[in-house]
């Protein structure tokens, strides 16, 4: 049994477009499946008007496959590509915030990985897809960024942790945190609420002297040192509450604008290390940067801005991908990918300051989380698995490990303003989502379609915020246009046919018809003149002139000599009478 399928135009259509799709935003290349479908498709057009024969069309199509077969394989490799990635991204980003890809993956599961805490940072890199789980609750006066740990040792793919010393307290004792990595005045002390879900044994600590007490669901803490993580004793996943008298750091960036550069004590050694093998051109990057600055503060920043504000590296989740098996992590993503999320920002500045002999660990945990108003004084925190995040902390002497943010649309609230200071103020931006690897990340923080903390409100909408509702705009003006000129598309097939058809009567003729019989239809052995009298006794407008059209359809059709198209008054008002049959 043969099928005849005719209207095909359409389902090409779709599966060229969607192979486009994948050619430009993914690694595989299917230049040749678009070149064998668009040619199928130009087969199915000739075979179906019976002109396959017809040298004129031969010569046509192999002119059209040969172009598409050089655009098909070149055009990916040229800055189409990357210009094509570049414009489309801010809709990807807004996508995953707003939780598409995360639905996506309920029907496929494989694929990238969700935002959330990972305990495994040995590879890093790949998309990352937002996850809105909750995992603690906050309430306390100001916004800090959560600190879990840091890491020291980078293995050119990832990060890796030297092993700990561990104390342990008991619930009874409570832990004083902080006052190791932070040598320096704090702030008075304002007391915070944290409770937790089925988030994990972590404890993430607001940035300063914390004293923490567990108050329900645990027996203690246990504290490792050197890298200021601390964990429940109870390795069960049950709702947690801790009290903390909270400090934050006493100091402005212009107390640091006079440090300079020294060699670093013994115990500071650790974090400069380096892999043999680092690409020469990441050493020369940093130098490069720094060679102008004589003070801690100004190297510092120096680096810091150039991966905050470079147009050359764009921030994004879904559109970033592993480098490649024998490339350093970080010199990918410098010098070839140019794409990433806090993870590549947060690695490379730290790897660019150790290379130029700055003591520097990388840093994770989560930002700040959505705010939600209690009282003046208070304000209740969410913080979920998008809002894990990377950054940087920098040894300054006198000081103690201090925060950097390098990644673009973050900033941290316990970095201080830089005012008196010589060094380029941070950007009060609300931050975009994050994932990373395994079965969770080390990135995220507020997206920008989440409700802004309460210091860093503000009426301006973000680039993505701003390109989602362009696009929207533009998609509703297209679907109006096309809802519009459905109706009246009778009337520009004929204009249409009128002026490009050799015959355009062959072609109008039976438009007419089928259109009337979309609303009034035919029975299959219903003759032409009896469905016109039918026809004009169902709808009275068409009385004295459907029968002449008819009558002029069949001559043109089998008396071709006597035939003789009906005037332009007589189809415009036929073609009037049919678009209003539409419309009911």
């Amino acid at each position: 049994m043969m099928i005849q399928f005719e209207r095909f135009y359409f389902a090409y259509l779709l599966l060229i477009s969607y192979l486009l799709v994948l050619n430009v935003f993914n690694t595989v290349d299917l230049s040749l499946p678009l070149v064998v479908v668009f040619g199928c498709g130009i087969l199915s057009l000739l075979f179906k008007r019976q002109q396959l024969l017809a040298g004129k069309w031969l010569i046509g199509l192999s002119v059209v496959l040969v172009l598409l077969g050089v655009l098909a394989f070149y055009a990916p490799s040229t800055g189409i590509r990357t210009t094509l990635t570049n414009w489309s991204a801010p809709v990807r980003n807004a996508l995953n915030a707003r939780g598409f890809y995360q639905a996506l993956q309920h029907v496929t599961p494989s694929g990238p990985s969700r935002t959330g805490f990972s305990e495994n940072d040995g590879q890093l890199g790949g998309p990352l897809l937002d996850d809105n789980t909750i995992l603690f609750e906050a309430t306390q006066q100001r916004s800090s960024y959560w600190r879990v740990e840091s890491k020291d040792f980078y293995s050119g793919r990832g990060w890796e942790n030297t092993a700990p010393e561990q104390s342990q307290f008991s619930r009874r004792s409570p832990l004083e945190h902080g006052t190791t990595f932070y040598q320096h005045a704090f702030s008075e002390p304002e007391e915070s609420t944290v409770h937790f879900f089925n988030h994990g044994i972590y404890v993430p600590l607001p940035y300063g002297r914390s004293i923490v007490q567990a108050t329900e669901g645990t027996t203690g803490f246990v504290f490792l040192e050197e890298t200021g993580r601390v964990n429940f004793i109870d390795s069960n996943n049950g709702e947690k509450e801790i009290l903390n008298q909270w400090s934050t750091p006493d100091y402005q960036l212009s107390d640091l604008a006079m440090i300079q550069p020294q060699l670093p004590l013994e115990s500071q050694v650790d974090y400069l290390q380096l892999p043999n093998e680092l690409p020469a051109r990441i050493r020369d990057l940093a130098e490069s940067l720094t060679a102008n600055e004589e003070t801690m503060l100004g190297k510092v920043t120096a680096i810091e801005n150039h991966l905050k504000n470079n147009s050359d590296l764009r921030y994004s989740k879904v559109d970033t991908d592993f480098p490649p098996e024998n490339q350093d992590y970080v010199d990918h993503f410098l010098f070839d990918s140019q794409v990433g999320y806090c993870d590549n920002f947060s690695t490379a500045m730290v790897v660019l300051l150790r290379s130029v002999g700055i003591p520097a660990r990388w840093t994770k945990g989560f930002a700040p989380g959505d705010a939600g108003q209690v009282d003046s004084d208070t304000t209740v925190y969410t913080v979920r698995n998008q809002h894990a995040h990377s950054w940087v902390e920098v040894y300054f002497d006198s000081y103690g490990w201090l925060p950097f943010e390098p990644t673009p649309s973050f900033s941290n609230p316990d970095r201080p303003s830089t005012e008196n200071s010589s060094a380029p103020a941070d950007t009060a931006e609300e931050s975009t989502d994050e994932v990373d690897q395994d079965t969770i990340s080390s990135e995220a923080a507020e997206s920008s379609f989440e409700e802004q903390s309460a210091d860093q409100e503000t009426d301006q909408r973000s680039p993505e915020n701003r390109t989602l509702t362009v696009l929207l705009a533009l998609a509703g003006v297209i679907a109006a246009g096309f809802f519009v000129g459905r109706r009246y598309l009778l009337s520009l097939q004929i204009s249409w046919f009128n002026r490009f058809s050799k015959e355009p009567a062959r072609r109008i003729y039976p438009l007419i018809l089928k259109q009337v019989e979309k609303s009034i239809p035919r029975q299959p052995s219903e003759t032409l003149r009896a469905y016109g009298k039918r026809v004009e006794a169902a709808e009275s407008l068409f009385t004295g002139r459907f029968i002449s059209f008819i009558d002029c359809y069949e001559l043109m059709l089998y008396n071709k000599k006597e035939f003789e198209p009906l005037s332009t008054s007589e189809l415009n008002d036929l073609v009037s009478i049919t678009e209003r049959l539409k419309k009911n």
